[in-house]
C-alpha cells in the first residue's frame, strides 16, 4: 500500500535512504491519501467553476507521486462528469507535511 501518511512524509514506500524519491512513481489510485487529494482537486475545480452543475468524479485514471522537500506532488488523471458530459483533468496536487492539500495546477485533457 503506498501509505501517504501525513507524519511519514520520509517513509515513503519509493523514497531513498535519505527521503527523497528517486522520481515520479506510480501508485495506487485507491490509496486513500490519492482519494483524498482526488477529493480536493475536484472541490477546487468546481469552487473555480462557472457552471451551477456539479463535478462528480468518475474515475482515477492513474496516479503519480513522488516527495519533494517536505510534500509529496500527486499528479492524477481524473474522468469527470458534470451533468451528461463527461471529462478529464491532468491535476496536481501537494500534500503537505502538516496533512493539507494544495491544487498546484489542473488542466483539461483531451486524450
Amino acid at each position: 500500500m503506498f501509505g501517504l501518511e501525513t507524519s511519514k512524509i520520509n517513509n515513503y514506500p519509493f523514497n531513498d535512504q535519505d527521503g527523497h524519491g528517486p522520481g515520479l512513481q506510480s501508485v495506487p489510485t485507491h490509496d486513500p491519501v490519492v482519494q483524498d487529494a482526488a477529493n480536493h482537486a475536484l472541490k477546487t475545480i468546481q469552487q473555480r467553476s462557472n457552471s451551477l452543475m456539479p463535478y462528480e468524479l468518475k474515475e482515477i485514471v492513474h496516479a503519480n507521486a513522488e516527495v519533494v522537500e517536505d510534500f509529496a506532488k500527486l499528479e492524477m488523471l481524473l474522468k469527470v462528469k458534470r451533468g451528461d458530459k463527461e471529462e478529464k483533468f491532468k491535476v496536481e496536487v501537494h500534500h503537505k507535511s502538516e496533512g493539507t492539500f494544495h491544487l498546484n495546477s489542473m488542466e483539461p485533457d483531451h486524450s
